[in-house]
C-alpha cells in the first residue's frame, strides 16, 4: 500500500548545516484567532500586535485594484510590469531620487534576504544592535554568516559607540532598523553618517520602516557614502502588508549588484496598482499618521496616570513594561486587546509593545485597559 512505504531521502537531498541551526522567525500573530470567531464576539477585536494599519487602505488604492481587473483581462493571466517600472518612477518624486536608484520588492523583506543573498559569503561577520527586528537575523544565518549582536546596555537610548566597537575589518554588513523595532530609537542623520563614515568598508543597512512616522530620513545621505541601502515598506504606514511590497534605494553601482539577483516578476500586479495608488493619495496616508501621533500622546499619558513605564517612540508602537506581565496579557486578551509579548529579549524585562491606531480606536483602547488596569 501506498501509505505504508517508507521514504529515505537522498544524502543529496539532506537539509544544509547551515538551516539545520537556525532558529526560526517568531510568527506568533492572533490573525487567525480573531478571523476564526475565537475571540468574544461582543467586543471588537483591537489587533495591535504587528505594527499594521489599523484601518484600510484608501478608497484610491480600493477603487484602482477594481479598475484594474475590470478594464484589463489579462491583469491576472500575464506576469506583472516587470522591475515594477512605473512603481519605480512613482516612487523616485516620492523619494526624490531617481527611479535607476531604487529597486521594489516583495515587501522589504525580500529586500533584506536580497541584500544577504548578494553581499554574504559563510563566515562574513554582520553586525546587528540588539534587540532589533529578528526577521533580518534569519536571512544573515541562512548565509552561513558570522553574527555579532550588539547587546545594548539601555535599549532606549541611541548608542553608536557599543555598534562602532563591534565593527572590524572583517564587517560585511551593519543593519540598523531607524526607528529600531521594537524599541522606536531613532538613530540621527550625523549618527548614520558617522557609522557609514567609520564602517565604510562596510555595507550600511538603514531599514526605515517605520519612515513615515519618524518624519525623518536618511536618504540624501546616499550621494556621499557609496556604502549606504536604505528599505522601506508599504506595510505600516500606507496599509498595504496584505499586499507585500517594499523596495529599497542606494547607488546605481549596488543597484546593478542587486539586480543580478532580484526576480524581476516577484512583485504582484495587485500590489503594483495598490502601491501606486497610495502614493497618488498621500493624504490619506498623511491623515493616518497625524492620528497615530494623536494616540501615542494618549496613551502614553494613560500609562502614566498608572505610574506604569511606557517609553515614547517614533514609530506607530510604544513598550510598555508590568510587573505581572503575564497576568496582564490575559487579561488583556479576554477584553479582545492583542499585543505583541517582547520579554524574550533579555535586556527587555516584562515588556509588551502596542501598536497605535486611530484617536477613536485609541478611546475604545484606553477604556478597556482602564478596566483592566484598575482591577490590579
Amino acid at each position: 500500500m501506498k501509505g505504508n512505504v517508507s521514504y529515505i531521502a537522498p544524502e543529496r537531498a539532506l537539509i544544509s548545516t547551515t538551516v539545520k541551526e537556525i532558529q526560526p522567525y517568531a510568527t506568533i500573530s492572533s490573525r487567525n484567532k480573531i478571523l476564526s470567531g475565537e475571540t468574544s464576539k461582543d467586543i471588537t477585536p483591537l489587533k495591535l500586535d504587528w505594527n499594521e494599519s489599523t484601518q484600510p487602505p484608501s478608497d484610491a488604492v480600493k477603487n484602482a485594484i477594481k479598475e484594474s481587473i475590470d478594464n484589463n483581462e489579462n491583469i491576472l493571466n500575464w506576469y506583472p510590469e516587470l522591475y515594477s517600472r512605473s512603481l519605480r518612477h512613482k516612487l523616485g518624486e516620492y523619494c526624490n531620487r531617481n527611479a535607476e536608484d531604487i529597486l521594489v520588492t516583495n515587501g522589504s523583506d525580500d529586500a533584506l534576504e536580497l541584500i544577504c543573498k548578494v553581499f554574504l559569503d559563510p563566515g562574513d561577520q554582520v553586525v546587528v544592535p540588539y534587540p532589533t527586528y529578528t526577521h533580518f537575523i534569519t536571512y544573515v544565518q541562512s548565509r552561513g554568516a558570522d553574527l555579532r549582536k550588539v547587546e545594548l546596555t539601555d535599549p532606549f537610548k541611541p548608542d553608536i559607540t557599543s555598534i562602532l566597537s563591534h565593527v572590524t575589518p572583517d564587517t560585511k554588513l551593519i543593519y540598523i532598523v531607524n526607528p529600531n523595532n521594537p524599541t522606536g530609537v531613532l538613530l540621527s542623520k550625523k549618527q548614520i553618517s558617522t557609522i557609514c563614515t567609520i564602517a565604510n568598508h562596510s555595507i550600511v543597512i538603514v531599514d526605515e520602516a517605520y519612515f513615515e512616522f519618524a518624519g525623518e530620513t536618511v536618504m540624501d545621505l546616499i550621494d556621499r557614502n557609496p556604502n549606504l541601502i536604505i528599505t522601506r515598506t508599504f506595510s505600516k504606514a500606507w496599509a498595504l502588508a496584505g499586499l507585500r511590497i517594499g523596495y529599497l534605494v542606494t547607488n546605481q553601482v549596488l543597484i546593478d549588484q542587486l539586480a543580478k539577483v532580484l526576480n524581476p516578476k516577484s512583485v504582484s500586479v495587485m500590489a503594483q496598482v495598490a502601491a501606486f495608488a497610495a502614493l497618488s493619495d498621500k493624504g490619506y496616508m498623511e491623515k493616518y499618521v497625524a492620528e497615530v501621533k494623536t494616540s501615542k500622546k494618549m496613551l502614553l499619558d494613560f500609562f502614566a496616570k498608572f505610574k506604569i513605564s511606557a517609553f515614547d517612540s517614533r514609530a506607530n508602537y510604544i513598550m510598555v513594561q508590568h510587573p505581572e506581565l503575564n497576568l496582564l496579557l490575559e487579561k488583556m486578551e479576554q477584553e479582545n486587546i492583542f499585543v505583541r509579548d517582547r520579554s524574550s529579549f533579555k535586556n527587555l524585562p516584562n515588556f509588551f509593545r502596542i501598536t497605535l491606531g486611530t484617536v477613536d480606536q485609541t478611546v475604545e483602547l484606553i477604556s478597556r485597559l482602564d478596566r483592566i488596569l484598575s482591577s490590579f
